[in-house]
């Protein structure tokens, strides 16, 4: 028979089970984007240029002004539905669908990783708040800058994966300097992002003691200096990415305005109960990904 404290059971069980296996799953893009707070349907960030470097104090305080560039990042609705037969909360049978209500949280757990993955996926053809694409050469640092000799940096790069193509990105990114010159000082913490096809290369890169060369093996100098992560949601199997994820920004971003909740429809006097006879749970957020700052990135399509 249908009881209210059956439904209530019911509903209690399946949110138990939804909060153990979101809180349980680490998504794998926390490494390379930060995660922002939203208060409204989409936020606008500032980009700064490069922040002002130490100068001797010779007289009054220079300041020092900050060249901005806003870009939009807009959230998006997300939602995964199950359906519950009235007959099996009737009868009790609800551990059917206990695995269904555990991969709704990790699949919502997991989303912003699909969003990272089409960034990067898209990432040498869509543009970021420079106007032109996240991996790409001559990048405006101030896009609002219209003079012939505005300052530019590059973040793409050619050639497969091999030992002196990852030297020529980490060289890239330790070289790198912000508008009025000033090296970044990046390159102490590196991660190597690279599809599974890649993921046996990778790893020989950062972990064997000897790399098979044209003159044979020779000592593997790139051992330890960097991490290896593979985002199974790459599209290429030869494009391979380089980041420096040392700081408290990130190449990308990751914005929450409802985080991943589970919400019961379960009245037994609503329409799809009636009619249909059968109850719903839901994961549901509103969420989005973009590009952040790209002076932390480095891309080949390895060709």
């Amino acid at each position: 028979m249908l009881t209210l404290e059956r439904i209530n059971a019911a509903t209690a069980g399946f949110r138990a089970v939804f909060l153990k296996a979101y809180d349980g799953f680490k998504p794998d893009w926390t490494s390379i984007a930060m995660e922002v707070e939203s208060s409204s349907a989409s936020e606008t960030y500032e980009h700064l240029t490069g922040l002002p470097g130490m100068r001797e104090m010779i007289g009054e305080v220079k300041l020092q002004e900050l060249a901005t560039a806003g870009f939009t990042i807009t959230n998006k609705e997300w939602e995964s539905t199950v359906q519950v037969k009235r007959a099996h909360i009737e009868r009790d049978t609800l551990g059917l669908y206990r695995p269904n209500m555990a991969e709704l949280a990790t699949n919502a757990r997991n989303h912003p990783s699909v969003l990272v993955a089409e960034l990067l996926n898209n990432g040498f053809t869509a543009l970021d708040y420079t106007g032109k694409a996240f991996f790409a050469l001559a990048k405006k640092y101030n896009p609002l800058d219209v003079s012939k000799g505005a300052a530019t940096f590059d973040t793409l790069g050619s050639g497969a994966l091999t030992a002196p193509n990852f030297v020529i990105a980490r060289t890239a990114l330790r070289k790198r300097a912000d508008a009025k010159g000033l090296n970044l000082n990046l390159g102490r913490k590196l991660l190597l992002v690279v599809p599974p096809a890649l993921e046996e290369t990778a790893n020989k890169l950062a972990t064997a003691e000897l790399l098979n060369t044209g003159a044979g093996a020779e000592t593997n100098t790139l051992r330890g200096t960097f991490d290896v992560q593979v985002i199974n949601g790459l599209t290429s199997d030869t494009a391979w990415f380089l980041f420096d994820i040392g700081r408290e920004i990130k190449p990308l971003v990751v914005q929450f305005e409802v985080r991943p909740e589970f919400v019961a429809a379960d009245d037994p006097k609503s329409t799809h109960v009636v009619l249909q006879k059968v109850f719903l749970y839901q994961a549901y957020g509103r969420w989005n990904a973009g590009y952040g700052m790209s002076l932390l990135a480095w891309g080949s399509p390895g060709t």
